[in-house]
This record gives structure tokens, C-alpha cells and sequence, in this order.
């Protein structure tokens, strides 16, 4: 269980400190935030833009001597980080803290042996798609792309008497239009 502690009023009216800069939470797993206040009561607000990360946005927390607020990280959420404000003195103390989400580990589910094939020795090999000689290939092409287009970029910029504007341009288009379609079909 991770847990932030957020300490109001020690070292003076209105002060601010947070235990750590960085925590690590799983996707699925709350945060907790422990707010500890030392001095008379006052008011902390939580802020955070990690709409991809949590359903939390926003909290106005009225802090006596101690408080705690739970944090859901969502389940789906991708791994990344995003930012935590925490806010005190009316607005006058500002601090942030970053939270890394984290994908939970996997418990390795044991299936049981499945029996290998039996081989004919005359059977051709399958012939089957090696993901990374794919992803390879998708790399070489988004490293190929740009550099083409700066080559024609330049040829069209350093010879605009011998070629045709027109052509250029169709030729750019081309190239971009190559580069939209080898960036979406890598994200699929």
C-alpha cells in the first residue's frame, strides 16, 4: 500500500511538507495521501490533471490534527506518471509530487505441458511472422521516412529552378501521407 505523508503547520503557520517527490503505485491499487497537521486546524486542497490515470481531480480537505484520503488508481490505466498539487495557506504554499503507475505483476499462471507435435521429417517448415523482425521493419521505415523527406526538402530548396513546384509538392504530400499511414498502423 503506498502512502504520501503531507506535514501542515511544523515548521510554521501555513507550512508545507511532503515525505517523498516520487511514488510508485500499481494500476488497480489506491494511493493514500495521510495529511498531518501540527498547528490549528486548517484547510489543504489535492489537485491533479491525471484524468488518464485516476477518476480524482480535485479535493478541498479541512485538516484538525490528522486526515487521510484515498486515491484510486485505475485498473486500466496505462503505465506513466502524472502530477500531485498539493496546495495549503489559502493558495500561498504550493507543492507537487509525482506519482509513476505502474503495471501490477503478473502471477504466472502454470498451464499444463501440452505434448509436442509429432514431426514428419518431410514437412516443410511453417513459415511464421517474427514480431520483432516486424517491429524491426516499422522502425527502418520511420527512421527512413524523414530522412527522405529532408533529402527532397533539400533538393527542392537548393535546385528551385530545375524542378517543378508541382512535383515537389506532390511528392511531399506522398511522404507525409506515408508517414501518417506507417504511424498508425504501428500504433494497431
Amino acid at each position: 500500500m503506498a502512502i504520501v505523508e503531507v506535514l501542515l503547520n511544523r515548521l510554521g503557520v501555513n507550512s508545507l511538507e511532503i515525505s517523498t517527490d516520487t511514488v510508485d503505485v500499481s494500476a488497480g491499487t489506491p494511493l493514500h495521501i495521510k495529511f498531518v497537521n501540527y498547528g490549528a486546524p486548517t484547510h489543504a486542497t489535492l489537485k491533479t490533471e491525471g484524468t488518464a490515470y485516476t477518476n480524482f481531480t480535485y479535493e478541498n480537505i479541512y485538516v484538525e490534527a490528522e486526515s487521510e484520503i484515498r486515491v484510486d488508481i485505475l485498473a486500466s490505466a496505462n503505465p506513466g506518471s502524472f502530477e500531485m498539487q498539493v496546495i495549503s495557506g489559502y493558495g500561498m504554499r504550493r507543492q507537487a509530487f509525482t506519482i509513476n503507475v505502474l503495471l501490477p505483476e503478473l502471477e504466472e499462471e502454470k498451464k499444463p505441458a501440452e505434448p509436442e507435435p509429432v514431426k514428419n521429417p518431410k514437412a516443410k517448415p511453417a513459415k511464421t511472422l517474427n514480431h520483432e523482425k516486424i517491429s524491426g521493419i516499422v522502425i527502418a521505415v520511420n527512421l527512413v521516412a524523414p530522412i527522405l523527406g529532408f533529402i527532397v526538402l533539400l533538393f527542392w530548396i537548393l535546385a528551385p529552378q530545375a524542378v517543378n513546384t508541382t512535383v515537389m509538392s506532390v511528392i511531399l504530400y506522398i511522404i507525409m501521407l506515408a508517414g501518417i499511414i506507417i504511424t498508425w498502423r504501428s500504433v494497431q
